[in-house]
């Protein structure tokens, strides 16, 4: 049809022979008279909507909680492109960094950390970073599976990585989201490079000094003065070695498993770890035992426990664990098998974290002890309940606190926070 609107009385463009008014002229004026259809709505509008509402919230407090939990969430879903400053740029800043800060005397751990943070996001945290990281945060909290909490902390994540876009304004050591990228990086590297020193450490003091070369003894000397990187480069240039470490690595975690099915083992976990793990893993683990039969549900579902897992095994969590088995693989009143099994739990759980605490979970035989009769008998009303509420584990909480157990009394606290959001239904039924 001629781009030139016809008389009504010419002829339809359309060739008919009949004239435009007889022919297509009502169904041109339909259509004109039609609005053109409407852009579908965003599929997180609703949680974009609430991350803006919470930015501009007067309590600070929520949007606190929010980062902090969007920390936990960039921790359990590893480090991905978009999620995390380059690897070696970041890697390489943080190294000579702190060979700077070392050599200043007077300085402070805080005020270390906090020189290292600033330097990091201004040099890595620039604006292409940034639209990269609101991408993936968005990516993210698209993904099936996720909780309301889950995506408001991500959409939060992803506004505050784009406001500099917007406005113009925001410096990247103001903005908050690329602190929380670099505290998950910092641990992130702090762990990999300890876990190579440890690793390495522990085959030297199964070698003769002698047997050492001249390069593996320098860098062992300046790791343990602090210096990390070239004991680093030295494991991962030697083929053997590596292949040697993870192969000691895999027997190890061989060997835990195998104790943690033991009936005998006592629970790795204390009390109130368990009472913190059964709160935030209760429905993927119920989703665990009623699994889709499509082999994408059972991954999905899979991939949501594991998810779930790291995110319950934060940094302290981890820690506490870890310094109850150190101490007792150095308690002179065990025997030596419990001390040596205790020594390669320790290594173990602090090399793969969420994967040896799902095991301590799915296969151990033995529950957590209360460690006063007191704290037996509340634990045994506890789960006599049919459901758990914040209010049912305060007298718990107010036990520990008076035993003295501040981090565990912190711990039910915690617990009792998942619980206002995520109610745990302990009968069959439920």
């Amino acid at each position: 049809m001629s781009p030139s609107k016809p008389g009504r009385n010419d002829p339809c463009p359309c060739g008919s022979g009949k004239k435009y008014k007889a022919c297509h002229a009502a169904e041109d004026r339909a259509k004109a008279a039609t609005p053109p259809p409407s852009a579908p709505a965003h599929p997180l509008k609703q949680d974009l909507e609430g991350a803006m509402a919470l930015l501009g919230d007067a309590d600070v407090s929520r949007l606190s909680q929010a980062l902090e939990h969007l920390g936990v969430l960039l921790a359990g879903a590893g480090p991905q492109p978009g999620l995390r400053y380059d690897d070696k740029a970041f890697s390489d800043h943080v190294g000579q960094a702190l060979a700077k800060l070392a050599a200043q005397e007077g300085l402070d751990a805080m005020e270390a950390r906090n020189s290292l943070r600033v330097g990091v996001v201004r040099e890595l945290g620039t604006r292409s970073f940034q639209e990269k990281l609101g991408a993936g945060l968005l990516a993210q909290a698209a993904r099936a599976g996720r909780t309301p909490e889950e995506r408001r902390a991500l959409c939060v994540g992803a506004l505050l990585a784009t406001a500099a876009k917007k406005t113009g304004k925001v410096r990247p050591e103001d903005n908050p989201v690329l602190d929380v990228v670099f505290d998950v990086q910092f641990r992130e590297w702090s762990q990999k490079h300890a876990e190579v020193v440890r690793k390495y450490e522990s085959l030297v003091a199964q070698m003769e000094p002698e047997a050492l070369t001249p390069e593996a003894a320098e860098a062992l000397r300046n790791a343990e003065a602090g210096e990390l990187d070239a004991l680093v480069k030295h494991v991962q240039a030697d083929p053997a070695l590596v292949e040697r470490i993870s192969r000691e690595a895999k027997e190890r975690a061989q060997r835990v498993e195998a104790k943690l099915r033991d009936a005998a083992t006592p629970s790795v976990f204390s009390p109130e770890e368990e009472l913190w793990l059964t709160c935030v893993l209760w429905e993927p683990l119920r989703a665990m035992k009623s699994q889709p039969k499509d082999p994408e549900g059972r991954r999905q579902v899979i991939a949501g426990l594991l998810r779930a897992v790291k995110g319950a095994v934060d940094p302290e969590f981890l820690e506490g664990m870890l310094e109850r088995m150190r101490a007792g693989a150095k308690d002179p009143a065990a025997d030596e098998p419990t001390r040596e099994w205790l020594t390669d739990a320790a290594i173990a759980f602090e090399a793969e974290p969420a994967r040896l605490v799902l095991a301590a979970l799915l296969t151990a035989r033995q529950e957590a002890r209360g460690r006063s009769a007191e704290e037996m008998v509340a634990l045994a009303d506890l789960k006599a309940l049919p459901a758990w509420t914040p209010e049912q584990l305060e007298p718990y909480r107010q036990l520990l606190e008076k035993e003295g157990r501040a981090e565990g009394a912190e711990r039910i606290r915690r617990a009792q926070d998942w619980l206002r959001e995520h109610p745990v239904r302990l009968d069959a039924e439920a």
